[in-house]
């Protein structure tokens, strides 16, 4: 395409933007050329059968009816040959995500193409002895699925006018008639009258138009429709973005106010301002962990909206070894995990594992599976921690022996502030951010996460990341 259109482009480019005015994205039309390329190959592979099956010796003397294999040959090469010359268009065409008028063009192109093969293949089968007629309609199903309807209305005249040629041009003497049948059992010769001829027209031209009409009008709905929900969906993301926007301003007001509280907290109970009687301590000591959760949350909340906004061009991705970042965490796993008696079992192999990763993100979501494993362990249980190296690939593999999630939930842990119930009754003072926070990491990453959980038995999570 040109970089820039000129005025005397203008009306030509404005006539093909009214021709896909389906909506349809690059990428959808990209598919459905491919689609068009691929049944065509089976198309081809059915015409050499075809002919196969015409070169067998009849079952029997006379023959019920003969074909011409030369046909199916003809047919079946000259889809092979506009095949293979589509399939390189299609790979120039497809790498350009604005080829959208282009690939209208090459659309339009393999219909004609596919017009013109079905009617040379509707004559060599007898014209209105075959039923090769009807593949002809689920090109005009598929036109008003591609371009508007005035377009996809001018290329069902042009299928009605192939479709009837050869009927045509039989009647006018141009073509020999073709019949599969013999003298004995032909069919109505149609081509020996006028009337019979032009019903035969006129029965296509109704039948291709009412496909088109109908077609066309629920092809209209579901786009009518399909447009209200884009349009719905792109609302419910601006007011999304809109609550995120809020939630993160208001998060960053609230996080001045706590850590002067904090402070305040801490320099009451560690004695500046005087000493404290024991109630007053025990008091002061809650608040302070109060204070921390709530800046702990807040904390949280900034680094997920962050995550949410970033992408892998927009973040410093380099070659990082995994295994030590991960080690790390698992020491400072055994110290948060020994007041419980939760003890880490690492089967690790030390050998370099190199990803491109942030260290940072890396190291969060390790300290937030492992953090979560240990707050949901039964006292004296354990977590294993285990490492896969794939084919490109490394799966890491956090197990623990604890309360487990309900089967109805595991779809749902991932959501921001959602815990089960039996988690809340274990833990009250999670902040139900972590594993949010490890989907989003996760995503960043280019990787996969999943999660295997039995009520009662634990839970495992394994994230695979790409090596």
């Amino acid at each position: 395409m040109a970089a820039s259109p000129s005025l005397i482009d203008t009306p030509r480019q404005s006539w093909h933007a009214r021709v896909c005015e389906k909506g349809l994205r690059t990428t959808e039309m990209s598919e459905r050329s491919w689609w068009f390329i691929r049944t065509r190959w089976n198309a081809t592979a059915l015409c050499f059968l075809g002919a196969l099956w015409a070169m067998l010796p009849p079952v029997r003397d006379p023959p019920l009816f003969m074909v011409d294999y030369r046909f199916f040959l003809i047919v079946g090469g000259l889809l092979a040959a506009s095949n293979h010359l589509y399939t390189r268009m299609a790979r120039n065409l497809t790498a350009d995500p604005h080829a959208k008028t282009r690939l209208c063009r090459f659309l339009s192109l393999q219909v004609l193409t596919d017009y013109a093969n079905l009617s040379l293949l509707t004559y060599g089968l007898g014209g209105i002895e075959t039923p090769i007629l009807i593949l002809f309609l689920p090109h005009i199903i598929l036109l008003t699925l591609f371009f508007s309807r005035a377009y996809s209305f001018i290329m069902t005249w042009v299928g009605i006018l192939f479709a009837s040629l050869p009927i045509l041009l039989e009647y006018l003497g141009i073509l020999p008639v073709v019949s599969i049948f013999d003298a004995t059992r032909k069919m109505i010769d149609v081509t020996s009258s006028l009337v019979i001829t032009s019903s035969y027209v006129l029965g296509i031209i109704a039948a291709f138009l009412i496909c088109w009409y109908l077609v066309g009008g629920i092809t209209a709905i579901l786009l009518l429709r399909e447009r209200q929900l884009e349009l719905a969906l792109q609302q419910l993301q601006r007011l999304d973005r809109e609550k995120s926007q809020i939630t993160l301003r208001a998060t960053h007001e609230l996080k001045a106010p706590f850590a002067a509280i904090k402070s305040y907290v801490y320099t009451l109970r560690d004695g500046y301002c005087g000493p404290l009687p024991d109630k007053a301590r025990q008091v002061v000591d809650r608040i302070g962990e109060r204070c921390d959760l709530l800046m702990e949350k807040i904390s949280d909340i900034i680094h997920l909206s962050n995550l949410r906004t970033a992408t892998p061009a927009n973040t410093a991705l380099s070659e990082t070894d995994l295994l030590p970042i991960l080690a790390k965490e698992i020491d400072d796993a055994r110290l948060i995990g020994e007041p419980r008696g939760v003890r880490i079992l690492a089967s690790l192999d030390m050998a370099p594992c190199l990803i491109q990763a942030s260290k940072e993100h890396l190291s969060t979501m390790f300290s937030n599976l492992l953090r979560n494993a240990i707050s949901y362990s039964h006292l004296e249980g354990a977590v294993e921690v285990t490492l896969e190296r794939r084919d490109r690939q490394v799966a890491i593999q956090i197990r623990d022996h604890g309360i487990g999630i309900p089967t109805e939930h595991l779809e749902k842990i991932f959501e921001e502030h959602f815990r089960s119930n039996n988690a809340v009754r274990f833990n009250p003072n999670s902040s139900g951010m972590g594993l949010a926070l490890v989907r989003e990491i996760v995503r960043l990453h280019g990787g996969q996460i999943r999660v295997k959980s039995e009520l009662g038995a634990g839970s495992r999570f394994i994230v695979t990341l790409p090596a």
